[in-house]
C-alpha cells in the first residue's frame, strides 16, 4: 500500500492495521486472513509481551483454527518479527515525515511538536515498543532495524545543524551531539512509558507536569544545544519554564525565551523541521 495512501494521524500501530483491513482490505482472501492475524498478535504482544505470547492466543484472537496461523506464519517468533518490523520500518517511519503543515513555525514550535508527537506514538504503543526491546535483546534482525532506524533520525539532525551553522554536513561534532540528544530521548521514554521509574514519576507529580510537559522540557535542552540564541516562546508549563531559568536564558521583551548573551554569535536561518525517527 502507497505509504502515503495510510493514516500517520493516527497515534495506534494497532488501529492503524484495523482501518487499513477496514478501508482498503486486500482482494485475496489469504491476505485479509493474514493481516487479521498480524493484528491479532499486535493486540496480545501490547496485552501480554512477546514471552507470554502464544500461538493458541493469536489464533483465538483472529477467530481462526490455531491450524491456519502455521499457514501465514512459521512461529510466534516470525509473526512478532513481522508486526514489529512494520511498527519500525512502515509506521514510525510515517510518524518520521515531515509534516505539511510546517510552514511558518520557528524552530521551537518544530522542535516541540515532533517531540510531543514522539511521545504520544510512544505512550498510544508502549506495550509494543516495550515488545521491541524484548524481542530485540535476542533477535539481531530487529535490533539491526531499531540501529537503522536511529541512526537516519541521528544523521537528519546533524545534517540540519550542520546546515543551518554554515558546517559541511559530515560534521562530527554535530552527529555526536545527535547521538547524545536521542539517547536523552531514549531514556526519557523508557523511563516515562516503557518501564515507568517511579522516582522519575514521583518527580512528574510534584512538579505537576504530564508527558506534553516532558516533551517541551526536553525540547528545551534541544533548542539551547542545536540553536543557540533562537527564541522559544512564552507559553511553556512551569517546569519548562524552570528549566530555562536554570539554563541560565531570559525572557525577551516580545514575551519569547532567549538565551542571555554571552558574546557569542548568534545563529539566524529558515525554519528547518525537526521530525523524529523511531527511537526504541
Amino acid at each position: 500500500m502507497d505509504q502515503q495512501q495510510t493514516s500517520p494521524a493516527l497515534l495506534s500501530f494497532i488501529e492503524h492495521l484495523e482501518r487499513q483491513l477496514r478501508t482498503a482490505p486486500p482482494k485475496q482472501k489469504g491476505l485479509r486472513t493474514r493481516q487479521r492475524l498480524k493484528i491479532a498478535t499486535a493486540r496480545i504482544l501490547a496485552r501480554d509481551g512477546y514471552h507470554a505470547m502464544r500461538v493458541a492466543d493469536i489464533s483465538a484472537r483472529a477467530r481462526l483454527a490455531e491450524g491456519s496461523f502455521y499457514v501465514y506464519f512459521r512461529d510466534k517468533t516470525d509473526a512478532a518479527l513481522t508486526v514489529l518490523s512494520e511498527l519500525l520500518e512502515e509506521f514510525l517511519d510515517l510518524e518520521a515525515r515531515p509534516r505539511s503543515d510546517a510552514g511558518g513555525r520557528t524552530q521551537f514550535d518544530a522542535i516541540r511538536a515532533a517531540n510531543r508527537r514522539w511521545i504520544a506514538v510512544c505512550r498510544a504503543n508502549a506495550g509494543l515498543m516495550r515488545c521491541v526491546l524484548q524481542l530485540g535483546d535476542e533477535d539481531p534482525r530487529l535490533a539491526e532495524l531499531v540501529r537503522k532506524g536511529n541512526q537516519t533520525w541521528y544523521e537528519r539532525i546533524a545534517r540540519s545543524s550542520s546546515l543551518r551553522r554554515g558546517i559541511a554536513p559530515d560534521n562530527g561534532p554535530a552527529l555526536f551531539v545527535a547521538y547524545m540528544l536521542g539517547s536523552m530521548m531514549d531514556e526519557l521514554v523508557r523511563k516515562l512509558i516503557v518501564y515507568p521509574d517511579s522516582g522519575f514519576h514521583a518527580l512528574l507529580k510534584q512538579l505537576d507536569a504530564d508527558d506534553d510537559t516532558v516533551a517541551d522540557a526536553a525540547s528545551i535542552i534541544f533548542l539551547h544545544v542545536l540553536h543557540p540564541g533562537m527564541p522559544a516562546p512564552s507559553n511553556l508549563p512551569r517546569a519548562a519554564k524552570e528549566l530555562v531559568t536554570w539554563l541560565g536564558m531570559s525572557v525577551d521583551n516580545a514575551g519569547h525565551v532567549a538565551p542571555r548573551d554571552t558574546g557569542r554569535t548568534r545563529t539566524t536561518g529558515r525554519t528547518r523541521a525537526l521530525a523524529r525517527g523511531p527511537r526504541a
